[in-house]
């Protein structure tokens, strides 16, 4: 099946669905893995992660397309993939649509910032304006009807990120954007158990009663340390149908990492002893099945001389 299909029908028959984002193939198919529906590939996860750098405009259309596409040619559930700002204007943008499209990605969202783009949890965020917010996403929606029907834009708003940024304005952008032809909605918000995000919905919903809503579970939010973290069956009976833990891979895979390292450097071949008991059942211990060296070895049998097989086992 078509994954942008998929992911439509997902978001139609599911309650709701929710992921992480990751940066690398083997985390989405850790993911796939381990029966979640959809993968995120997370524009500030392959900042840090390719780059060592923060979201603020370093990576380009290239790179993302790249590192999306890897990632939908490891799994068959749907990627949906950070796009940035568009990688241009609402002429230029169109080739975004394209590109994700060609790679196999069955989804991106696309936000309303100026370039240079932030992440949408860092200060220092400008939008541009309505009139050419609104053109842009209505320029890609048209492009994504020529080029694929069935591929799922969304589209972000970061205005309550901004100076002066309003909770009427983003309601105004996000019925815009869907008027505009975008197929779900965004929008950023500031704190974790902010009332903001329920208004919004409950407002954006007025107008448009069907359409599905995305809510970033931010790493930058702190949930443990809100008074009250919000739960994802509560996001979702607000009307929130794709809920993602943007972060969450890169979060586990530095903490996991550095805990080796540090263990490694202080208790030497003792850190490797204590990582092979804490692996000992999971299907990460025995990477060669896990990349399917077994489907290679019967390749090989089937397709390589019997004197070459010979020498080789």
């Amino acid at each position: 099946m078509d994954r942008s299909r998929e992911l439509r029908r997902l978001l139609r028959q599911e309650d709701y669905v929710w992921t992480t984002g990751v940066y690398t193939p083997i985390q989405a198919k850790l993911v796939e893995m381990v029966g979640l529906k959809a993968v995120y590939v997370s524009g500030y996860s392959c900042s840090i992660g390719y780059l060592v750098r923060p979201d603020i405009g370093f990576l380009t259309l290239p790179e993302m397309v790249e590192f999306a596409g890897r990632v939908a040619r490891a799994v068959s559930i749907p990627v949906i993939s950070d796009a940035d700002d568009g990688y241009g204007n609402a002429v230029t943008a169109t080739r975004t649509v394209e590109e994700f499209v060609a790679a196999g990605v069955a989804a991106i969202h696309v936000e309303d910032q100026r370039f240079p783009k932030r992440c949408g949890h860092l200060a220092g965020k400008r939008v541009i304006g309505f009139e050419e917010a609104v053109l842009k996403v209505k320029s890609l929606a048209r492009r994504r009807d020529a080029v694929d029907p069935d591929f799922f834009l969304i589209a972000r708003t970061d205005v309550l990120g901004t100076k002066g940024g309003t909770l009427e304005e983003a309601v105004k952008r996000a019925v815009a954007f869907r008027d505009a032809g975008a197929d779900a909605l965004w929008a950023e918000f500031r704190r974790p158990d902010d009332e903001l995000a329920w208004e919004f919905a409950e407002r954006v919903k007025r107008e448009y009663p069907d359409v599905p809503l995305v809510f970033n579970y931010s790493s930058s939010f702190k949930w443990t340390e809100s008074k009250r973290p919000l739960r994802f069956s509560e996001v979702a009976s607000r009307g929130y149908k794709l809920i993602v833990v943007s972060m969450g891979a890169l979060h586990a895979e530095m903490m996991a990492v550095y805990k080796f390292a540090k263990a490694l450097a202080e208790r030497q071949e003792e850190a490797q002893w204590e990582l092979e008991l804490q692996e000992k059942g999971l299907p990460t211990a025995d990477h060669h099945s896990l990349v399917g060296i077994e489907r290679y070895r019967r390749l090989e049998e089937e397709f390589l001389p019997a004197e070459q097989l010979r020498e080789m086992y």
